[in-house]
């Protein structure tokens, strides 16, 4: 059985994109991470190795193109987070206001809710709907206290 390293690596490859050592390593957080990063945040993790923060940027960009990490903006800033393996290819992210964490909701009334909301589109306004991205913010009940 294929490693999830040797399958991006695979993907990446098919793409003529080798996969080096420092891409390795990115890729490494996000595989052993389930958070979501600002490329700051990878590049803190990775900086030890020798990797340049634009290393990190071009990375991150070349793992998106390939739909290997999924970009979500909140305001002004880009988080990244693992796509290619997620179970939860469908869930609700949630920003604290104060504290900036990122929550990610999926429990399955409102997958099925995101479900109907998906096929109501689609047959309403004749469309494919291939991505959603729903991002709610407020105050985090750890910051509320």
């Amino acid at each position: 059985m294929k490693s999830k390293m040797q399958m991006i690596e695979e993907i990446l490859k098919g793409k003529n994109i080798k996969l080096t050592k420092q891409r390795k390593a990115i890729v490494k957080v996000f595989l052993e991470h389930d958070e979501h990063f600002k490329p700051e945040e990878v590049y803190d993790l990775v900086k030890n190795q020798g990797i340049g923060l634009a290393t990190v940027y071009r990375t991150i960009e070349i793992l998106k193109i390939n739909d290997i990490i999924e970009e979500i903006t909140i305001g002004k800033d880009r988080y990244y987070e693992l796509k290619l393996f997620s179970e939860k290819r469908m869930h609700i992210h949630f920003t604290c206001k104060k504290c900036n964490k990122i929550y990610d909701y999926d429990k399955t009334e409102m997958i099925l809710d995101l479900i109907r909301l998906r096929n109501f589109t689609e047959k309403e306004y004749h469309v494919d709907v291939e991505d959603m991205k729903i991002v709610m913010k407020g105050i985090c009940q750890n910051c509320r206290r």
